[in-house]
């Protein structure tokens, strides 16, 4: 079963509008500043009440008489800043017009700091009204001031606010790098609970990134150092984001992830947050329904669902629907199953949410085959899997636009560098020319070896530039590969999930239900024959089902590494001899996929094509590289006349992408030896 996955986009939320660290450090030594804002904005940015408390507009009114006739100086700049946080919370285009009247008078007074808070307003402003580009404008301006300044408070703040806009974009790769800009800035000012924020600010990108040992690491970072103030709202988010981790990771740490949850419920309850709430909810259900606790599931999906309906969150209030219906399913509930799947499914299609409507699609199939209807089955399950493969060509996509931006900036930079050089190079030209004009012969001929030697100067920089810009072309095709096999290493996992969890679990029901019927039914001799027949085959389909999902992604590749996946694999075959030599700790995933699908390749062809009697498979894993061999004493061939071969060069390719060799030795008559090696 696939239940569907609730994103913490409500944790990263709270950061989206703007990261206000430091606003108010030079005004003010309370080191609690930064998360009681990040407390106000959490509570703020879905405030549906657009009225002030009493309080709020008595000191309002105060700040607009003094704004009218103060003195042009920083105190009236703090004013409209000050104007401007206020409305804020209630009307983004008042506070616009105030935070603007702090830049024009801060650019008056050629006061920085001004400037610095106008942009880290305003982008707060535009994040909320989804103008990212907008956002990202303004704060490369502030960015590229403090720079100049060497003011290092603000680059780290500016740094943060950009990693912030390039997440909300989705270019995860540029957020972090602007994130570990920031970092050795507040490690050396000694600022942890900046510190804290950024680990959770990272996490959360890995996290989106399905790095989830990595996300659990900064999110233990962070919570390391909130634990000496354990009832802060950003440790409840991390709290909320970590937990999810723990679940989400191949470790499946559901006990730790339901109490880290319940401890982040208890600190959202301390201030009424009840958006934080949902997200907590819509966890805990989902942990509840993997425990098989139906009644606990449904009362937090209940939960979840009745706070994003009070919010007006579509799609939290569509996860809810989703979570629902899993639970109804479980218990047998089709109707009620379909009708919470159907209801969810409007609502993705209506607000554009592809992930909620892959997972509708999956639930309708699941319950499809719960009724045996398997027309309907394969008609969700195509909608499902079109839905996927959309979603990962958008992420493919959005990757590459992110690699080709980056490439063409870079590219550039390396031709203005060039440019540059030359009209240096050729202003000593010049100046040199009219020096000749006055020195004697021998002056004239040192000048000309100095311009000669010059010149090759040049050539030589214009030639690594260009080289440059070959080797950044070529990193941006392998990425675009790798982008590509991580599509399929999803696909695959994805699918031989549901063949195990979904078909797998139906031809087993099926089996028992014949069984159970072979017990109680009185047939003739002829029937009895076939029936065994058909289990017999019914058996065979359900081995040959699990073969295939095995294959496509062997569950003890994911669960305990590359040793026990290729081992279990030769195992299964007689002429299949499997050794490994070396260091056995885990690899990246994707590492171990492609070593795992390069190695099973190579042996079925080995099987197919060569007529061996006996194959060979060892594997050798040392502190910096893994190499590995398959060799069998078949009829071998010529690696030079079959080299366009597409199975041979599929694999060269995805061996070239992780930057490794492969080298064949092999002829007619004298069997095949295929050696890889890879960096790690």
């Amino acid at each position: 079963m696939k239940t569907h996955n609730f994103e913490l986009k409500l944790t990263f939320a709270v950061f989206i509008a703007v990261f206000v660290i430091g606003c108010n450090s030079k005004q003010t030594d309370n080191q609690d500043m930064s998360s009681l804002r990040v407390a106000t904005d959490s509570m703020s940015i879905f405030q549906t009440d657009s009225l002030l408390s009493e309080s709020e507009n008595s000191r309002l009114d105060s700040l607009l008489r003094v704004a009218a006739t103060a003195k042009q100086d920083t105190n009236l700049a703090l004013v409209y800043y000050t104007i401007g946080e206020i409305y804020y919370n209630f009307d983004y285009e008042k506070a616009k017009t105030y935070y603007l009247k702090l830049k024009n008078l801060s650019e008056k007074l050629g006061w920085n700091e001004g400037l610095y808070r106008y942009a880290t307003a305003s982008a707060g402003i535009y994040n909320r009204e989804g103008l990212i580009d907008s956002s990202l404008i303004v704060t490369q301006q502030a960015h590229e001031l403090a720079k100049k300044e060497m003011d290092e408070e603000w680059i780290a703040i500016t740094s943060v606010n950009m990693g912030l806009g390039y997440a909300y974009k989705r270019w995860f790769e540029t957020a972090l790098n602007y994130y570990n800009e920031a970092l050795p800035i507040l490690e050396k000012r000694g600022d942890k609970f900046r510190l804290a924020h950024i680990y959770y600010l990272m996490g959360v990108i890995y996290g989106y990134m399905n790095m989830y040992d990595e996300e659990i690491a900064y999110s233990e970072k962070s919570l390391d150092i909130l634990k000496e103030r354990p009832d802060t709202l950003i440790r409840a988010y991390t709290l909320t984001n970590y937990a999810f981790a723990l679940y989400k990771s191949p470790k499946r740490q559901i006990e730790k992830a339901e109490n880290c949850l319940i401890e982040a419920q208890r600190i959202s309850n301390l201030y009424n947050n009840k958006y934080l709430l949902m997200g907590i909810c819509g966890n805990l259900w989902q942990i509840a329904l993997n425990k098989y606790d139906l009644n606990k599931a449904e009362i937090y999906a209940l939960k979840a669902s009745e706070l994003a309906s009070e919010f007006g969150d579509v799609e939290s209030h569509c996860a809810s629907n989703i979570g629902l219906g899993y639970i109804e399913w479980y218990k047998g509930n089709y109707d009620k199953a379909e009708e919470h799947a159907r209801e969810a499914l409007k609502t993705a299609i209506e607000n554009e949410l592809p992930d909620d409507e892959r997972d509708c699609y999956t639930l309708l199939s699941n319950v499809s085959i719960s009724r045996r209807n398997f027309r309907n089955q394969i008609l969700f399950t195509a909608k499902s899997d079109s839905v996927q493969n959309a979603l990962v060509s958008e992420n493919t996509r959005g990757y590459a636009k992110e690699m080709q931006v980056k490439y063409e900036t870079e590219k550039k930079e390396l031709q203005i560098t060039a440019l540059e050089k030359e009209k240096r190079l050729m202003t000593g030209l010049s100046i040199a020319g009219s020096v000749v004009l006055l020195l004697a012969l021998t002056t004239i001929f040192s000048l000309w070896r100095w311009t000669v030697q010059k010149r090759r100067i040049a050539e030589k920089q214009k030639q690594l530039a260009e080289q440059q810009i070959i080797q950044l072309e070529q990193e941006k095709q392998i990425i675009a590969a790798q982008s590509v096999l991580d599509g399929e290493t999803q696909e695959r996992t994805r699918l031989a999930r549901d063949l195990h969890d979904g078909l797998g679990s139906m031809l087993t029901g099926v089996q028992m239900g014949l069984q159970d019927m072979k017990k109680g039914a009185v047939l003739e001799y002829e029937d009895v024959e076939r029936l065994n027949r058909a289990l017999k085959l019914l058996d065979q389909s359900v081995q040959e089902m699990r073969r295939v999902a095995h294959h496509l992604m062997p569950d003890s590749l994911s669960r305990f590494g590359l040793k026990p996946a290729v081992s279990d694999f030769c195992r299964n075959m007689p002429t299949v001899k499997f050794a490994y030599y070396g260091d056995e700790s885990r690899l990246e995933q994707n590492f171990e996929v492609m070593i795992y699908r390069t190695i099973h390749e190579l042996v079925n062809n080995a099987l197919k094509h060569s007529s061996a009697e006996h194959i060979i498979v060892q594997i050798i894993q040392e502190q910096d590289r893994i190499a590995f061999t398959v060799q069998d004493d078949g009829c071998g061939f010529d690696p030079e006349a079959d080299a366009q071969g597409m199975g041979l060069q599929n694999i060269r390719d995805r061996i070239t992408t992780f930057n490794g060799m492969m080298n064949i030795d092999s002829k007619i008559g004298e069997g095949t030896e295929i050696n890889v090696e890879l960096k790690i």
